[in-house]
């Protein structure tokens, strides 16, 4: 029986592709082990989002090789699929295999398991992908909350993004899969659904007859012993009136939505090639606001656009700190090859990056402490993880509104949904009592 590790970097999409990857391996006779144990295979699944997810990828590669001189070091994902003459090139390298062999690795392990002269780049064009062909989608294991990934690769071309490039056109799983699928991980006694995709927005799209992720949400709303279930990030555009009042209405779609924006400012939206303006943006975010008042609302941020101005920024900054966010995840910009905006001009310096992240962190930090203590004293609902606080010994759990609660009880309490008097919340902490 050989050993397998799986060693996964960046998004969500590669952390629930490596998990479905793990728990095929283990059904085929692998035995899997931690990263960093001696191992006969690596796996890493890397991502290339930025250059610094580029430098992290080569280094966990190098890393394999100094910990498990021997094993044979197969490296996929993102990374794998836009520079593979790259990855190869590098000392320890068995195989690399784009984002599509990425769903027939086991097939190719069961092959080439035994044969040490086996080495080549198994990486088609993704461009050609046009059916979503996921055998299967969902990760599960040892959670409370089951993933389901309903959607993969886009088809809008950000100025600054390699996804398109790594990921390919928007493919759909079937609606028919996903609800078979959603009652399966319902059936194992999980209390919450999440559903995935790189551009989730654009779910149904492709599908013949042409379906829209409103459906999809009214369809799984049918589903009567479903409790929960969470959306990952959406696009603003793709927040119709007829998806807007479905998450409204809902009993069963969690408070909790995050919309990607970028950027605050008309111009360097403009110059990103998004689709939406600040004001658009803005109207979305308060209409959910006014009538979900509880709801948390996420997003993303990109600091150091090229040509990105002073004054810009502060026009960002300014528009975020008024707009009723809950929370931010803050990216410096990198430059992607082959992008439009890595030949623009106007490249901010890394101090000035630097500097621009740094104040929006904060700013994410003031906004989301904000946001948690409007609920001290309230009654919120959450749902109670496995794994205790570490810092703590407490029992942890997340509300539907993303907040995550700690409260003392016993094991029992585990995947259970229950009701937590807020009582304390610290700048990293919100405690509450069980009522």
């Amino acid at each position: 029986m050989l050993n397998v590790a799986v060693s996964t970097l960046g998004c969500r999409a590669n952390q629930l592709e490596s998990s479905i990857l793990e728990e095929e391996l283990e059904n085929n006779g692998f035995n899997m082990v931690e990263v960093g144990k001696q191992a006969d295979i690596i796996i890493i699944n890397s991502c290339t989002v930025t250059q610094k997810s580029d430098s992290k990828s080569r280094y966990a590669i190098r890393q394999a090789k100094r910990l498990n001189p021997e094993a044979k070091i197969i490296v996929t994902g993102c990374y794998a699929q836009t520079a593979p003459d790259e990855i190869a090139s590098i000392d320890g390298v068995f195989l690399v295999a784009g984002n599509a062999e990425k769903q027939e690795l086991v097939n190719i392990l069961l092959e080439i398991s035994n044969n040490s002269e086996y080495k080549k780049i198994m990486v088609s064009d993704i461009k050609e992908e046009n059916s979503f062909r996921d055998k299967k989608v969902i990760s599960a294991s040892g959670r409370t909350r089951a993933t389901i990934k309903v959607q993969d690769g886009c088809n809008f071309c950000c100025s600054y993004c390699i996804i398109p490039q790594a990921r390919g056109k928007s493919r759909s799983n079937s609606l028919e899969n996903i609800i078979e699928q959603v009652k399966f991980v319902i059936n194992k006694g999980y209390q919450e659904i999440v559903l995935s995709g790189i551009h989730l927005g654009q779910w149904g799209v492709d599908l013949k007859p042409k379906n829209e992720l409103n459906g999809l949400l009214k369809e799984l709303e049918k589903i009567k012993e479903l409790k929960r279930l969470r959306l990952s990030s959406i696009d603003p555009l793709e927040l119709s009136e007829n998806l807007v009042e479905t998450i409204i209405n809902s009993e069963k779609i969690c408070k909790h939505l995050h919309i990607s924006l970028q950027s605050a400012d008309n111009d360097i939206l403009k110059a990103m090639n998004r689709r939406y303006t600040v004001e658009k943006y803005s109207d979305i975010i308060y209409k959910l606001h006014d009538n979900i008042p509880e709801l948390a609302i996420g997003s993303d941020i990109i600091t150091g656009f090229p040509g990105e101005t002073e004054d810009q920024f502060i026009n960002t900054y300014k528009n975020l700190e008024i707009l009723p966010i809950s929370y931010l995840h803050v990216f410096t910009y990198s430059d992607r090859k082959n992008t439009p905006a890595s030949k623009m001009s106007g490249k901010i310096s890394h101090e000035v990056k630097k500097q621009r992240t740094t104040e929006l962190n904060k700013l994410a930090k003031i906004k989301n402490l904000e946001f948690r203590r409007r609920f001290l004293d309230s009654e919120l609902e959450i749902l109670v993880e496995y794994a205790r606080d570490k810092s703590t010994g407490m029992l942890k759990g997340l509300s539907s509104n993303y907040i995550p609660v700690l409260i003392e009880g016993t094991d029992e309490l585990k995947n259970n949904l229950v009701v937590a008097r807020i009582n304390h919340v610290y700048d990293n902490l919100t405690i509450g009592e069980l009522v």
